[in-house]
């Protein structure tokens, strides 16, 4: 007589088998999109301060074109807008000269400084751009 077949030898997995694998693919896929996001938000935060240098570094070569003398003149703080992934970025601008040293009564050597002042996500940065030039 045969005997009958044994529920033993089924292939398959089990219900329990398959939410277990589930919930472990899934946590890792949850691991993965949060690496994304944060390389994302690096990035743009690279990228708007990546432009903030831009915008220093042009007015600082303004400042330079000018002649030595005009340097004494007052300088006013405003605001220029960058883009930034074609998003339009508010950033302040501020231009200060200061004198290092004298010839006489004559300044002879000046520090020019372009600040650059911006936020991203609620955090305030700036930029420097510092250089010094003599009287030629």
């Amino acid at each position: 007589m045969r005997q009958p077949t044994s529920l033993k030898n089924n292939s398959g997995f089990t219900l329990v088998e398959l939410l277990v694998a589930m919930i472990i693919i899934a946590v890792g896929m949850f691991g993965v999109l949060q690496t994304i996001n944060v390389s994302l938000q690096h990035n743009l935060q690279n990228e708007v301060r990546n432009e903030a240098v831009r915008i220093g570094q042009k007015y600082m070569a303004d400042l330079r074109a000018k002649t030595f003398d005009a340097y004494s003149t007052p300088y006013t703080t405003f605001t220029e807008n960058g883009k930034v992934r074609g998003v339009s970025k508010p950033y302040t601008v501020e231009r200060t000269s200061q004198v290092l040293a004298t010839d006489g009564t004559q300044p002879s050597t000046r520090q020019l400084m372009v600040t650059v002042r911006w936020s991203f996500k609620n955090s305030n940065y700036v930029n420097e751009v510092v250089t010094v030039v003599a009287r030629p």
